[in-house]
């Protein structure tokens, strides 16, 4: 048996374990927790547009910047 095979074969039978011995977790969700969810996703728009909006703010600027000492001289 090669060492592949058996690496699939500890699998297979760590994965059988734990569906066995698996149990059930009488989990809540309430709204509050569902509301940071919702927050935290909106946040990392937020913090991606804004991040966004800076770096295309300090590019233009410093490509900005070029032409006009062009136009200058």
């Amino acid at each position: 048996m090669s060492n592949y095979n058996k690496k699939i074969n500890i699998f297979v039978i760590s994965l059988y374990f734990y569906c066995i011995f698996f149990s059930r977790a009488y989990a809540y969700l309430d709204p509050g927790s569902i509301s940071i969810v919702l927050q935290s996703i909106l946040a990392a728009i937020a913090g991606v547009g804004a991040t966004y909006r800076l770096w295309i703010f300090k590019v233009k600027n410093f490509f900005g910047k070029k032409k006009k000492k062009n136009f200058e001289k």
